[in-house]
């Protein structure tokens, strides 16, 4: 089992992928996450988390399934894991 800061920068680091992926613009995504800039930045970084109600809000705005989030954030844990190593 990974700890929280690892998974948290998981998370950020999809979300990254996501936003160059589907070509979102940040400004969308702030406003689908009801966040501001900062605030995608920081998730991103694994500096914030991203709640349980932003989560809904990322999978429907990137048509996710949970089942395709945990594949995807599965992928980005041993970035996630060796950056908290650092």
């Amino acid at each position: 089992m990974h700890n929280r800061a690892t998974l948290d920068l998981a998370i950020g680091l999809l979300l990254r992928e996501l936003c160059e992926e589907r070509h979102a613009m940040r400004k969308q995504v702030a406003s689908v996450l009801e966040l501001t800039d900062l605030g995608v930045t920081r998730i991103e970084n694994g500096e914030e988390t991203l709640s349980a109600g932003g989560l809904i809000l990322l999978l429907s705005f990137f048509q996710l399934t949970w089942e395709e989030f945990l594949m995807r954030l599965r992928a980005h844990l041993p970035d996630a894991e060796s950056e908290i190593l650092e």
